[in-house]
């Protein structure tokens, strides 16, 4: 009777898989490796330490038990938490989500995030842009103003962190421990000094195009929730024409500021809008095929005769897809109903 597993008695060993054969390559095998020691800053005392465009490439990065120091990071990055830091004056480039600070005391930041929020901090100055509202919790005498601050790469920076340079809530502060009959947080004059935002000018520290001059800031210089000096306030909403759109922004906000001055900028939004939105705040269709194209861009200003201000300034641009407030009782609905529609998309 034959076999019929001839194999079990074959005098010859079974041919077995080679142990030696090279190990098997991940993905996540062949990525750099990453150095801990770039993404924090732990003990410093009485140092300036700088992280340059690049070195930090969207990770968390995280600062402690810091004093009497100077730290700049000129990129952009996934998260931060500042813990247990005094007297020290911190820049930060954009944050694609949140900013945490704790435990922390008499420190000045500059930074620019999608959520900002402290805990157990005092005599803070915080020069802040903010996607959404920002938020303090036990803590008290924390003085906020609007991020200013510009180098060559921050720009592309924020592009790639997601955020927008015309969405900044930065005055909008939400209190989770307030105080009966007190204050914890108020607003810097506008004069304020930021001469501890500038690096010293060394080989090992070189930023092209940096400065805290407001009228070279990234982000536009706004007034917030601080009181307007007028009752007339004006909204102006700018209608996507692709990369070009910025520029046109920019081009107006840079006449107003030479030109007129005493119109302040209250606020300024980005949003998308439906075109049953866009015809709901300023009461016509006749901008419904350019709603489609993209984000809208609205501005606020406040200041005496200021839409005809508006008005005057945007007919050397010559742009058919800007809307200006006839006067100031359309502005005031218009203003009101665009706010509602940007606040419920930012959720804030």
């Amino acid at each position: 009777m034959g076999c019929l597993c001839p194999q079990f008695f074959n005098p010859e060993p079974m041919v077995k898989e080679k142990e030696d054969h090279e190990a098997k390559q991940y993905s996540w095998d062949k990525r750099d490796r990453l150095n801990p020691e770039v993404y924090l800053v732990d003990g410093a005392v009485s140092r300036t330490i700088c992280r340059l465009p690049t070195s930090i490439n969207g990770q968390q990065f995280i600062i402690q038990n810091c004093k009497s120091c100077k730290i700049f990071v000129f990129d952009h990055m996934a998260s931060v938490t500042i813990d247990d830091c005094s007297d020290c004056c911190i820049f930060l480039g954009p944050i694609k989500g949140s900013i945490f600070i704790r435990d922390c005391s008499d420190c000045r930041v500059m930074v620019a995030c999608q959520q900002f929020r402290t805990r157990d901090c005092r005599n803070m100055e915080i020069f802040l842009c903010c996607s959404t509202q920002p938020i303090i919790e036990s803590s008290s005498g924390m003085k906020f103003s609007c991020f200013q601050y510009s180098y060559s790469q921050l720009e592309d920076q924020f592009q790639k962190s997601g955020l927008s340079v015309f969405n900044n809530n930065w005055s909008d502060i939400h209190d989770f421990t307030p105080v009966p009959d007190e204050r914890n947080y108020s607003f810097l004059p506008q004069d304020t000094l930021l001469d501890c935002f500038i690096p010293p000018s060394t080989e090992d520290i070189h930023v092209e195009g940096l400065s805290v001059d407001r009228t070279k800031s990234i982000i536009p210089h706004t007034l917030g929730k601080q009181s307007r000096q007028h009752d007339e306030s004006c909204l102006i909403i700018f209608f996507s024409q692709g990369k070009t759109s910025s520029n046109e922004v920019r081009s107006f906000m840079k006449k107003m500021s030479e030109d007129h001055a005493d119109c302040d900028l209250v606020q300024s939004k980005e949003v998308h809008l439906q075109p049953s939105e866009a015809e709901n705040i300023i009461g016509t269709n006749d901008y419904k095929s350019f709603v489609t194209q993209g984000p809208v861009v609205g501005l606020e200003y406040n200041g005496e005769n200021c839409c005809k201000i508006c008005h005057t300034v945007t007919k050397s641009q010559h742009n058919k897809r800007i809307f200006i407030s006839q006067d100031a009782t359309a502005a005031k609905k218009e203003i009101e109903n665009f706010y509602n529609v940007a606040n419920l998309q930012l959720a804030i």
